[in-house]
């Protein structure tokens, strides 16, 4: 027997021509319903029983079926009627929709003889058929039809009630006589040949087996669980023989309400489904609950009857949390890997049976009470050390979880210690490190690593300690050791951070004072590492050189800095074994080797005497051998100017505006040389003359009125002010006043008549002998076509 999705490829063909070609009552297949399938079955076997010899039967022989009459060449006639047999072993319990049995006629003795072929069901034979043993015919099958021709490629009988039937007796083969009708039987004008298989093409539906494996949550459900939200997930093993999606139907109630049934359905896509009716449930219900599995043409039986007990009520008390063994007060018992105990205690709560407990991530617990509100015992060994907390909180025999209970506690460090002998040496000197277990904890191993290496193991002797040896020989490295012990009770203690101690022979470095740029800096090595042999040094990270070391330790470097700033210089030194030093790292800061200037009049980066005053600016070099200088100021021209003995030179300058003078200088030398340029800033003293003016006696300045000025000296050596009266920036006159006694000057002008509404403006200057003017004051009149006058003043 097969089964598919959908009906044999070469069937599906002849089932659709036989719609259209049908002559005689059978019915197709109808649309294949939900949840059935369409599968075929085929005869197993065949035998044909014969007249002629009539206690013998022909088993699966070859060659056609034949049924009907016919005679031979030997003047015989033969009746033959054929039987077939169906395994039905496949079916059990299935529903057939529909059934069609179909042949293929091989063929006929006179097509112009009617069809008389008829199919039968027979009683179950106790041997294969005989002609004179013959199966008792029980049923006939309608049919059959057949397409219009002879032979006919297709015969077909509508056997879904035969193969309920048989299904529904509970047989496990089903065997039916292909043969003609009595009138018909014995006149071989009516005898035909049958290709010796049927063919059974059906829609069934297998009703999906009983649910199995039950379970509340996790519990399997002999075991009537308490449970509490969340727990109380249904769960069974399902299976529908004809298809994966299916359904599942829940149904639970309350075991003294069976009247208040409720039920939930899911899909079925597995072998197992579930459902969650933790929503519909009440506290403190013993429910019952089955399931069953259905699809939409049958359903399976209930199933076992599971129950469980709803508690939804958590525990109110949050545990108290003691130990005799931990606590936070220090320096604090205990440590790493040694084991306390703690108490929970559920103070009475007799709805507490146990106790979740955790210490931050490292380890957690569930822990059984002595009784109901009773006590329960966790033993800790702390992995870490330092401040931690233990939380604990009460359970119930459902799951509910409590508060917590916080107990706060500090674990000591208890890592071994390291001693080393000597306890510091040169770097190649070889050390012996001892390490010592802490306190009484006692060791039987050592985990060490020395610079994050590998982990080594080092077995402890007698008396709890080991040691080991090292040679430091690389100054760029810690030789940081950590270490941790295997103590007595088989923990790891907490690690311990320990560093060799080296003197790595670092060179020691002189810095001469004075070091400037294009000036030669002589630097004295002292090398301090044992046997060394050569100085390396590198100057702003340049190539390394490498000089001997001289008998006494030392030796000396030349170094020319070629930029002001900061600059290094690292030197290590080497033994005759290759043993290379620490680096001596030196920053040096190399100053100009221009020339300084200064000025009494005229201070550096400051506002000093007034514009057109002469100032002394005197330039020095902080190297000896200067010949002369050559300076620029303002971007002018470059003047030189010879040193005098004392190797210094003094110009004499006059600043004639008020905004930031600049000066620079370069010092030459006796060799040709030039040194880098120094640079010098500073600001003059504004020396505009203020101006006080009159306007009348509201202040108001009108056409053709007469305005007498005031200008008060500030310029030193002042001989003359300068005054111009015209429109801002335009063209004007300009008028020069001798200065009084006082040294003021006095003027006046009159307001043009012919014009208002504009602005005139007043600029003054002062000027000494030498002519150099100072910086201007300014001073202006709105002249409106009223009587309304402003007036505002500035020193520009």
């Amino acid at each position: 027997m097969g089964s598919t999705r959908s009906a044999r490829p070469a069937r599906a063909g002849v089932l659709a021509v036989t719609a259209a070609l049908l002559t005689t009552g059978t019915a197709l297949l109808a649309a294949p319903a939900q949840a059935s399938i369409i599968t075929s079955i085929q005869s197993t076997s065949w035998s044909y029983t014969d007249s002629a010899q009539p206690k013998k039967s022909f088993v699966n022989p070859a060659g056609d079926a034949p049924i009907g009459a016919k005679v031979t060449a030997d003047h015989k006639k033969h009746v033959s009627k054929s039987y077939f047999t169906f395994d039905l072993s496949g079916l059990r319990g299935a529903k057939v929709i529909s059934a069609e049995l179909s042949g293929k006629e091989t063929a006929v003795a006179d097509c112009s003889a009617p069809r008389g072929t008829e199919l039968w069901v027979t009683a179950p034979p106790k041997k294969t058929p005989t002609w004179e043993e013959q199966p008792k015919e029980l049923s006939k099958l309608p049919g059959p039809g057949s397409l219009d021709a002879c032979p006919s490629d297709y015969l077909g009988w509508d056997a879904a009630p035969t193969l309920q039937q048989a299904i529904d007796a509970g047989r496990t083969s089903l065997t039916m006589v292909l043969r003609l009708p009595d009138d018909q039987q014995y006149n071989p004008r009516f005898g035909r040949t049958y290709r010796p298989l049927l063919y059974v093409s059906m829609q069934k539906n297998v009703p999906p087996a009983t649910p199995t494996a039950l379970k509340t949550g996790t519990h399997a459900c002999a075991e009537a669980p308490v449970v509490s939200h969340g727990e109380s997930t249904m769960s069974a093993t399902v299976s529908d023989p004809d298809d994966q999606s299916f359904s599942a139907e829940f149904a639970w109630w309350p075991v003294d309400h069976p009247d208040q049934r409720a039920t939930g359905t899911r899909g079925v896509y597995s072998t197992t489904t579930s459902f969650d009716p933790d929503a519909q449930l009440a506290d403190g219900v013993t429910y019952a609950w089955q399931v069953r599995a259905y699809d939409p043409l049958a359903s399976s039986a209930w199933s076992e009857t599971c129950r469980f007990t709803t508690d939804f009520t958590a525990p109110a008390t949050a545990p108290v949390i003691t130990s005799a063994d931990y606590g936070y007060e220090g320096p604090g018992k205990g440590g790493t890997g040694i084991p306390g105990d703690f108490k929970l205690d559920a103070g009475g709560d007799t709805q507490i049976t146990g106790f979740e407990w955790n210490v931050g991530d490292r380890e957690s617990a569930y822990v059984a009470a002595d009784r109901p509100g009773g006590q329960a015992t966790v033993r800790f060994a702390p992995p870490t050390g330092g401040p931690m907390s233990m939380y604990a909180a009460g359970v119930d025999t459902a799951g509910n979880r409590g508060p917590e209970g916080e107990y706060r506690f500090f674990v000591p460090d208890n890592g071994p210690s390291m001693a080393c002998t000597p306890a510091q040496a040169f770097l190649g000197e070889t050390r012996q490190c001892k390490f010592s277990p802490h306190g009484d904890n006692g060791a039987t191993e050592y985990l060490y690593r020395i610079d994050g290496g590998p982990e080594t193991t080092l077995p402890a002797g007698p008396d709890g300690t080991a040691t080991i040896t090292v040679t430091p020989t690389d100054a760029a490295k810690r030789y940081d050791v950590t270490v941790r012990a295997r103590m007595a009770n088989g923990n790891l203690s907490s690690t311990s951070f320990n560093e060799i101690p080296i003197d790595r022979g670092l060179p020691v470095v002189d810095v001469p004072d004075g070091v400037m740029t294009a000036h030669p800096a002589v630097f004295t090595l002292h090398a301090t590492l044992p046997n060394s042999v050569s100085f390396t040094y590198d100057w702003d990270y340049g190539d390394p050189v490498t000089i001997p070391v001289g008998p006494d330790g030392t030796a000396q470097v030349t170094i020319v800095p070629a930029q002001v700033g900061q600059h290094w210089l690292d030197v290590h030194t080497t033994t005759a074994a290759g043993l290379v030093s620490g680096t001596s790292g030196v920053n040096v800061v190399a100053d100009t080797n221009g020339p300084t200037i200064a000025s009494v009049e005229f201070p550096k980066w400051s506002v000093g005497n007034y514009v057109t005053t002469p100032g002394t600016f005197t330039v020095s070099s902080p190297i000896p051998g200067a010949v002369s200088y050559t300076y620029r100021y303002r971007d002018g021209d470059p003047v030189t100017v010879p040193a005098g003995p004392d190797g210094t030179a003094s110009v004499v300058l006059t600043p004639l505006t008020v905004d930031s003078q600049y000066l620079n200088a370069t010092t030459t030398f006796a060799d040709g040389t030039v040194s880098e340029a120094g640079y010098y800033s500073f600001s003059p003293r504004s020396a505009a003359p203020p101006l006080s003016c009159d306007a009348g006696a509201s202040g108001n300045a009108q056409p053709g009125q007469v305005i007498h000025c005031t200008a008060t000296p500030v310029q030193p050596g002042l001989a003359s002010y300068g005054y111009i009266v015209g429109e801002y920036g335009g063209p004007g006159t300009e008028v020069t006043v001798q200065p009084a006694a006082d040294g003021t000057g006095t003027f006046e002008f009159t307001v043009p008549a012919d014009r208002t509404q504009y602005t005139l403006w007043v600029r003054l200057w002062s000027a000494n002998a030498a002519g150099q003017r100072t910086d201007l004051t300014y001073t202006s009149f709105w002249i409106p076509a009223g009587t309304s006058v402003s007036r505002s003043t500035a020193a520009i």
